[in-house]
């Protein structure tokens, strides 16, 4: 399989670190792409990163290619990341959209303020207050651990690294102390660290 990527997407990082948590980054070669690339446009007609091309399909879109390598772990005789089987399956679809939606508001962020024209306050200020309330309102215990990892707590690592490395002027920390708490465990583990933006990116 190939991963059309960013190494600075949030939403690329979501699907790497989900292959290495399943063991299948050893299936997945990594291709690091632009936007306005025209082998990625090949693949994602929106031109949005990432892109997975897989030996029967290809797909754009970081849920649905997560719920793909999912199925993939799964049919090999892995637990769904999901818990599509357990109780909290549907505390854990709505902490993944949270943390989907807390994502798209930073990178919406990110890209207004590196406008060369005025920056619109409006919705600097809707982004800024879906970001805070959106971590104030996570449930940390809904995103698991390191021991037994699933999607929605993926999608917040992949999230709250993007802020660290893209808005480390929001003091997100101050807003959920216990998913702080939560963040600074899963930050040590492999399967984070090896999907780092690099240094100066």
């Amino acid at each position: 399989m190939k991963l059309y990527m960013s190494h600075t997407s949030p939403f690329a990082r979501k699907v790497r670190m989900t292959t290495r948590l399943i063991g299948l980054a050893d299936q997945v070669e990594e291709i690091c792409t632009t936007f306005e690339s025209a082998e990625l446009r090949e693949r994602n007609p929106l031109g949005k990163i990432p892109a997975l091309e897989a030996p029967d399909i290809t797909l754009f879109d970081s849920a649905l290619i997560c719920e793909y390598l999912d199925e993939q772990y799964v049919e090999a005789g892995g637990d769904s990341l999901y818990h599509g089987d357990r109780d909290d399956y549907y505390p854990l679809l709505s902490a993944l959209a949270l943390a989907n939606g807390i994502t798209e508001a930073a990178v919406s962020t990110m890209m207004e303020t590196k406008r060369t024209t005025e920056h619109s306050t409006y919705w600097l200020e809707r982004w800024n207050t879906a970001m805070e309330t959106g971590i104030r309102n996570l449930d940390v215990a809904v995103l698991g651990t390191p021991a037994d990892m699933n999607m929605a707590g993926i999608a917040m690592a992949a999230c709250l690294g993007y802020l660290d490395f893209r808005l480390g002027d929001r003091n997100w920390r101050a807003w959920n102390p216990a998913l702080a708490d939560w963040f600074h465990e899963i930050a040590q583990q492999r399967w984070f660290t090896d999907t780092a933006p690099p240094e100066g990116a």
